[in-house]
């Protein structure tokens, strides 16, 4: 029976030494598995960050255009109403339009309401 015992024992002895040595091998597939699999994650966020900040950047273009223009316009309007305003513009309005100074204002009462009157 020694030389039963001894190659049950012998043969344990390997059968536990190539489980072991798979169970390594399986760790190790599992870390490269697991670990291939967080870089992937990793770059897909990467990726979505990149063309996030790309369409940002886009976006603050486009305002920034729009935001030039309208300074520009802006100035433009500024000038139109200030020549609008002027006293030489006013001026030759009331020439086309034969406008004429009034000498004395009447006021009158009409059902309750004031009007004025040219004489």
């Amino acid at each position: 029976m020694s030389n039963l015992d001894t190659q049950w024992s012998n043969f344990k002895q390997r059968l536990f030494a190539e489980d072991n040595g798979q169970n390594y091998q399986n760790k190790n597939k599992n870390k490269v598995i697991i670990l291939s699999v967080l870089i992937f994650i990793c770059g897909i966020y990467y990726l979505c960050q990149i063309n996030n900040m790309a369409t940002k950047g886009y976006q603050i273009n486009e305002l920034e255009n729009q935001t030039a223009e309208l300074k520009q316009e802006n100035k433009r309007l500024q000038v139109e109403i200030t020549e609008l305003r002027s006293i030489t513009r006013l001026t030759e309005k009331v020439e086309e339009l034969k406008m004429v100074e009034v000498s004395r204002i009447e006021y009158i009462k009409a059902n309750g309401a004031t009007v004025a009157l040219n004489r």
